[in-house]
């Protein structure tokens, strides 16, 4: 990853996490653990930093890395020194770290480093510290016979000082006069950055694919076409899980009535799967075939030795055959699928063009093909290195626990909440497909054409987060106007936190997001309801329509302008008389089947509505993370496909069974199923019946 030196602060931030993730308890701080604060953490990080240049420059491991820091009383102007066999060389560290990313090396850091590599070369190993002493009596033979890097490693982004380079260049002379035996390497801020991002990034996936009746596509590019076995698909999946599917536009989607149909198909009919089965398609960054026959190669099968292995192409098809495999291994073996492999010599940008176009025959939607944006991948890999959370961006990946991370889906509509113009509230509150929409006016463009820091990105979503909960909150105590304000607005009452409370200073380090802005949700997001619910009766009449106003770009500009500057001027608004709502008791799975809210295959969670329902079942659910989900199928009486064993129940079935198989004793007799399954919105299945009755609601209002 290429940054600039405008980058360094949010450099220094995330090397400065990532050299605590991987080198704390890793690194000798015996003879500073007494230090305090500050003290402590400059000392460590030089150490940690002396480290990550031997990492850099050696391709070595961790542990090996920071067995050869030195850094301490008596180093002699050496941090590191690390001898390496192999290679035939030894290096020597001096490093020098800075909270800000401006560290520099001047003549006196370069005399001190010069001093040690003399007292290397003239055997005064004991004027080292004891860690020092061995391993220079290690490097010298390198020094003598081999070859000797001076590394600086500078938490920075300079040169170092005329006057230091002079230093070192009078040296280079000295010890390169029979022969180049001395080099200098400089490591910056960029350079420390790039690597710890290396280090985030998932190893590449190698595979041995067997091909049964296997040709070779004439052509510029490296292909083939074969027939694999379905108990090698389900090998590989069970060795790399979703790292499979890294350049693929989504994940595997989990249980949905398709996949549950080609599973059935390999445990009843295995034999006919191949002709049943459209099969899969893997990109790799190089290959090698292995043959069984010189003579006839394609008379016998033949093996791909690949390289950088990704299905872009049947991810569906290959969790399926995997979860067939695991459920009846011996009826599946028998299964062959078709399978096609192109080597795109690292061309990731062909790579992504493969995906795509394997993939136009399936029900992509535009957001999957967001997922491939680079702008993404760079969200993702900087949220994880900075602040250590995930980032999952595909549809079909595991969603993470609320507190270690965040979905795509989450952060754009944060973002459009966030965002200047009250519009992108109103696209959101029409489709979330909006924010996916690119152009020079698309909300993704619009979005994310400056990627966010990951301090924007996380404090943008835990506001959304903190406003959503605020508006349910409120519950069916306002009168119907107001509930119907809450149940529609919520995008626009979030726009409106951020606007009054902190939008101006969500990069701001020093300001404390957590008192001036998360704490402040719950007291006035009533407060914003009450002011939108008056502005809209005395802007456009007691008979409008508390939903469309909420998705017309016009309207959310204008109610936003309205509210804020009452708000800031203080402008009272007369609370309006609490109107008691009808009673009502919906058939809610029949009730979002006929209005089709949610579309079939949409993932759906679990989750316990009191203290002791989860305490009963939340060891029996962490036994098999799949007893957690389900996907939705728009059936009117059994609209619930639970992962688990791949059948459809009602939403109370499901959850009675589910308590019973978990052994609760003490269980109620009945429950309310719609209230514990969510989808990845947050919105529980009675959450979207709420919805629907609150638009009934205002219409009869309107009558």
């Amino acid at each position: 990853m290429v940054t600039s030196g405008a980058d360094t602060p949010r450099q220094v931030t995330q090397v400065r996490a990532q050299l605590h993730e991987t080198f704390d308890g890793v690194i000798d701080d015996s003879d500073i653990a007494h230090f305090g604060g500050g003290n402590y953490e400059q000392r460590f990080l030089s150490r940690a930093l002396a480290a990550l240049a031997v990492r850099i420059m050696a391709k070595c491991g961790v542990a090996e890395a920071a067995r050869f820091v030195t850094d301490g009383i008596a180093d002699q102007g050496l941090d590191a020194i690390a001898p390496l066999p192999e290679s035939g060389q030894a290096l020597l560290v001096q490093a020098k770290w800075s909270d800000r990313g401006t560290a520099t090396f001047d003549v006196d850091a370069a005399k001190a480093m010069v001093d040690g590599l003399n007292r290397i070369e003239n055997e005064l190993y004991d004027q080292f510290n004891q860690r020092a002493s061995t391993l220079a009596e290690e490097a010298r033979p390198f020094l003598v016979n081999g070859r000797a890097i001076l590394v600086i490693a500078l938490m920075g982004t300079v040169e170092p000082s005329p006057p230091a380079l002079e230093v070192l260049n009078n040296a280079l002379r000295e010890f390169n006069s029979h022969g180049a035996r001395l080099s200098i390497k400089l490591l910056r801020a960029a350079d420390f950055h790039g690597q710890i991002h290396a280090d985030l990034r998932p190893e590449p996936i190698d595979l041995d694919v067997r091909l049964d009746d296997w040709y070779q596509q004439a052509g510029p590019l490296e292909a083939y076409q074969g027939t694999v076995s379905a108990e090698s698909v389900a090998e590989w999946y069970e060795t790399h899980g979703t790292g499979l599917f890294e350049q693929n536009l989504r994940a595997p989607l989990g249980p949905t009535v398709t996949n549950a149909e080609i599973g059935q198909t390999l445990t009843s009919d295995p034999t006919r799967f191949w002709h049943l089965n459209n099969g899969i398609t893997m990109i790799c960054d190089a290959l090698k075939a292995e043959h069984e026959s010189a003579r006839a190669p394609r008379s016998r099968p033949t093996t791909l030795k690949v390289t950088g292995a990704s299905i872009v192409n049947g991810a569906q098809t290959v969790r399926a055959v995997a979860r067939a495999m695991h459920d009846d291994g011996e009826t599946a073996a028998h299964a062959t699928l078709s399978i096609k492999v192109i080597n795109t010599h690292e061309d990731r940008k062909f790579g992504v063009q493969v995906s795509q176009a394997a993939n136009r025959q399936n029900a992509i939607e535009q957001r999957d093909h967001i997922a491939l944006e680079p702008v993404h991948q760079a969200i993702k890999a900087n949220l994880r290195a900075e602040l250590h959370k995930q980032y999952v961006i595909k549809r079909g990946e595991p969603v993470p626990a609320p507190e270690t991370g965040c979905s795509l889906d989450e952060l754009a509509l944060a973002l459009a909440c966030l965002h200047p113009d009250a519009e992108q509230t109103a696209r959101a509150a029409s489709s979330m497909e909006n924010l996916w929409e690119q152009g020079s006016q698309g909300s993704h463009t619009l979005l994310f054409k400056r990627e966010p820091s990951p301090q924007k990105v996380w404090r943008s979503v835990l506001t959304l987060r903190a406003a959503r909960s605020a508006v349910y909150e409120l519950g069916s105590g306002q009168n119907s106007r107001e509930a119907a304000t809450a149940e529609h607005g919520g995008f626009l009452v979030t726009h409106l936190i951020f606007q009054h409370l902190g939008a101006t200073s969500i990069d701001d380090p020093d300001f404390d997001w957590d008192s001036e802005v998360l704490e402040q949700i719950p007291a006035l997001v009533p407060e914003l309801v009450r002011r939108l619910t008056h502005q809209i009766v005395t802007r456009y009449g007691p008979r409008s329509q508390i939903r469309a106003a909420f998705q017309s770009a016009k309207n959310c500009r204008e109610l936003a302008e309205q509210v804020l500057g009452d708000l800031a001027d203080g402008v009272a608004v007369p609370a309006p008389q609490a109107k008691e709502r009808k009673q009502r008791r919906p058939n809610t799975a029949p009730l979002l089947v006929d209005r089709r809210v949610i579309k079939d295959g949409a993932p759906l969670r679990y989750v316990g509505q009191n203290e002791p329902e989860r305490d009963a079942l939340e060891a029996w659910l962490a036994e098999d993370e799949r007893r957690r989900q389900a996907t939705w199928v728009n059936h009117r009486t059994k609209p619930i496909l639970w992962a688990y064993d791949q059948q459809q129940y009602s939403p109370s079935g499901l959850v009675s069974k589910m308590w019973a198989d978990a052994g609760w004793d003490d269980r109620p007799v009945a429950n309310q199923g719609t209230v514990r399954w969510f989808q990845l919105d947050g919105l529980s299945l009675w959450d979207l019946a709420k919805r629907i009755y609150s638009e009934e609601d205002e219409a009869e209002d309107d009558a």
